[in-house]
């Protein structure tokens, strides 16, 4: 357990100290105080929190009282724009409210309806977040389809064209040009290819004939109000407006219509559905009422003109607000998240194909200037480009009517069903996530499209068979611009780069010249820092910055117990049975187990046969030992490893071996542990009584002689030293001739060791009965 003690919470002064009291005049101490006394305890914390809810239900109530007082009409005179932020943008529907002045009518609740101010707060902050998101798509789409962007960038790009025409298109490089393109038409003639010399001859001066044309002002056919984008615009847009039922001939004024389509289907209805549980539009009476009231900003004027139209449900809606509108709030959130993604992704396929179209139209002045000329390569680059040209016109044209038809589709989605709601709502998310796939794939047609018309067009140039099959991705991204930076080619690259990032991260070029493995991956320092000192660990180094940690302390033991292994191998001169029983015995006194006495034997060089049979016989004798009645344990584990050893007479020389060596440790451990006389000069030792005493041990006498030569008083009256000093004796005798035993394992040496440690044993018998209560070996 940790002994980290808790710091006392507050410091107490003396009853006669009056420092407390000049420190409660600091606004800061006094705080501190009052904070650190109510987290002082659980209890108290807990009174705090429920005291403070209904001031903080209060404050809320304050401040949506505010905004209801706001809202209920104390600007009657004007409008009062709900978003003002985003009023810049002018987006308005088919009733000409602008999208930043609608209001989301409830009741805002009051102090004895706390709750009701609570939840008009959150469906505030989601109606805020659904409006924002919705007039930045309509705004974006209406502002890309104005081509307004495009006034900014006609002048410079313009120049720009003009300018590379003039140091291009000069006399000399057109006259090389044609020179160059007629070489190649002889040459034709005179290999007999007439026909191909013929078409050449023609493209010669399609080329020549509207090169003229062209380079005189180059960007002018796709910059200028008369060019390629803009009259794919206008036939997209009326097409659209066609679509949509809008008759005017104008193209911005089909834009603002077409805003207000989108405004009306992706704001105006799912608002409608999302506060009163239905489309108010549906009565002329209740539409004019809604954009009255939002118009004057008023939500008092609203839930009264709901009321006046009729329509007592919506009405209820306003009054009664329910958590179930937060509900439908976050789905129109997604909802709308989904319709900027969509017009996001719409919009941003119009501006690429005009930019694709300047792109092209900038290479084109290259083709007309020179390349045109020349049969091959050069002249496709030419084709290539003007096909182009004509294929991101007609896209515009595509794109501008797949928006007018998404926007009546929803629009009669949403006018089909005015009383499912939230089912509508769900369908018209899931059309316009249809409308991703449906665009995409739309979308590579065309430029499918175009790569097989250039395909086409060489083939016939060439005077031979078009190649058969569908476009690659890697021709059509080479084909057209709108493909190559589109948002799902350029993710799909993202996507292929990364993998190659990837790859690149794992090379192992990379590996070693960052000296680590992954070296772009998180953490790949401290990962390769750490993989260091595991092996440093592994090795049994412990590394200063490691110490700590629980690998270090288990390095450490395991460390301690190789070397205690090798020190038995020093001490008893080699990798021999006895030096095994020895590095088991001191394994064991660290603390450690016959798993780590194993490991720490193979550590110091044992083979797995020797250290198996050490660890084993170990094993076997503290069981042998536990049959004994013996009271000091290392008298008998050294007695029942003699007794182990009698068993051994059939076992393999290494296996016996094992058993003898522990014998032999057995005995020296006993040795060790034996109680020394206190006195170093052993003055206070009766050596007459130790000669008695050894006497009958090496006569090996039975217990009642033992009793009857010496009986127990005679043991009590003599000194402690001098029964350590039999005691030490004996263990002497017991290890010099397990050692003998070891050495010359005959049955002479091992019924003399045998005849000591039983002797040992009668003695320990008589000394520590009740009567006696004496031990030769721990007193």
């Amino acid at each position: 357990m940790s002994s980290h003690v808790r710091e006392p919470r507050f410091e107490y002064l003396s009853s006669n100290s009056t420092d407390w009291y000049a420190q409660l005049r600091s606004p800061r101490v006094l705080l501190r105080r009052y904070r650190d006394w109510l987290g002082a305890t659980r209890a108290r914390r807990v009174v705090a929190r429920v005291l403070a809810a209904p001031l903080v239900l209060v404050a809320l109530w304050l401040i949506g009282g505010s905004i209801a007082n706001a809202n209920n009409g104390t600007l009657s005179g004007g409008s009062m724009s709900a978003i003002d932020g985003l009023s810049w943008t002018d987006v308005r529907d088919t009733s000409d409210v602008p999208l930043s002045s609608y209001l989301f009518a409830t009741d805002s609740g009051s102090l004895l309806h706390p709750g009701t101010t609570a939840l008009a707060l959150v469906l505030g902050v989601e109606f805020t977040i659904f409006m924002v998101v919705v007039i930045s798509a309509v705004w974006m789409t209406g502002y890309v389809l104005s081509f307004r962007w495009l006034d900014w960038l006609g002048k410079p790009l313009t120049a720009i064209g003009d300018g590379l025409t003039h140091q291009i298109a000069t006399p000399i490089v057109l006259a090389v040009s044609a020179t160059a393109g007629a070489f190649l038409v002889g040459w034709f003639v005179l290999r007999g290819y007439h026909a191909k010399a013929a078409l050449q001859v023609a493209a010669m001066l399609a080329v020549a004939v509207l090169g003229a044309t062209y380079l005189a002002h180059p960007l002018a056919d796709v910059l200028s109000s008369d060019g390629l984008l803009a009259h794919g615009r206008d036939v997209g847009i009326t097409i659209a407006a066609g679509v949509t039922g809008q008759d005017s001939p104008h193209p911005g004024e089909i834009v603002a219509g077409l805003q207000g389509s989108l405004s009306d289907n992706f704001a105006r209805h799912p608002l409608q559905v999302w506060n009163f549980g239905h489309v108010v539009d549906d009565r002329p009476g209740c539409r004019a009422a809604w954009s009255a009231g939002v118009r004057a900003g008023s939500q008092t004027q609203i839930a009264n003109g709901m009321s006046g139209c009729g329509d007592a449900y919506a009405h209820a809606k306003i009054d009664n607000p329910s958590f179930g509108q937060i509900g439908t709030g976050l789905v129109l959130i997604v909802f709308a998240t989904i319709l900027l993604l969509f017009l996001a992704y719409l919009a941003i396929k119009v501006f690429l194909a005009a930019l694709s179209s300047v792109y092209h139209g900038i290479l084109a002045v290259f083709g007309f200037a020179a390349g045109g000329f020349v049969y091959g390569p050069t002249q496709v680059f030419l084709i290539r480009n003007l096909v182009d040209l004509f294929a991101d016109a007609v896209a515009m044209v595509v794109y501008t009517v797949f928006l007018g038809v998404y926007a009546l589709l929803l629009d009669a989605l949403f006018r089909s069903a005015p009383g499912s709601g939230m089912a509508v709502i769900f369908v018209g998310a899931m059309v316009l996530i249809a409308g991703f796939a449906l665009f995409r794939r739309l979308d590579l047609s065309m430029v499918g499209g175009q790569v097989r018309v250039v395909e086409q067009i060489r083939a016939a140039l060439a005077g031979r068979p078009a190649a058969a099959g569908a476009a690659s991705p890697a021709e059509m991204s080479a084909a057209s611009l709108r493909y190559s930076l589109s948002p799902g080619h350029l993710a799909g690259r993202a996507m292929a780069g990364f993998n190659e990032l990837g790859a690149i991260n794992a090379n192992p070029v990379t590996s070693w010249a960052f000296r680590r493995p992954n070296p772009l991956a998180f953490y790949s320092k401290q990962m390769q820092h750490m993989n260091e000192l595991n092996y440093r660990l592994l090795l049994g180094e412990i590394p200063p910055e490691a110490a700590g940690g629980w690998m270090a302390r288990l390095t450490a033991g395991k460390n301690a117990h190789d070397g205690a292994a090798r020190h038995a191998v020093e001490m008893f001169g080699g990798h021999n049975s006895r030096a095994a029983a020895a590095a088991v015995t001191n394994v064991l006194e660290l603390g450690g187990d016959g798993a780590d006495a194993q490991g720490a034997l193979l550590a110091a060089g044992f083979s797995p046969r020797m250290a198996e049979h050490a660890v084993r016989v170990h094993r076997h004798m503290l069981d042998e030992a536990k049959t004994s009645d013996v009271t000091y344990e290392p008298l008998g584990e050294a007695a029942a490893a003699l007794r182990l050893a009698s068993r051994t007479r059939e076992y393999s020389p290494d296996r016996r071996g094992a058993y003898t060596a522990q014998a032999a440790e057995a005995a020296s451990l006993f040795e060790r542990a034996a109680t020394r006389p206190l006195w170093d000069d052993e003055h206070d030792v009766d050596r007459a009584f130790v000669a008695r005493a050894l006497h009958l041990v090496d006569g090996h006498a039975d217990l009642q002689e033992i009793q009857r030569r010496i009986p127990v008083d005679q043991w009590r009256s003599v000194t402690d030293d001098t029964r350590r000093k039999v005691g030490v004796e004996i263990a002497q005798r017991l290890k010099e001739a397990t050692d003998r035993f070891h050495s010359d394992p005959t049955d002479a040496n091992h019924v003399a060791a045998m005849e000591i440690a039983r002797s040992a044993m009668r003695v320990d018998r008589l000394l520590t009965t009740d009567q006696a209560s004496l031990n030769l070996w721990t007193k």
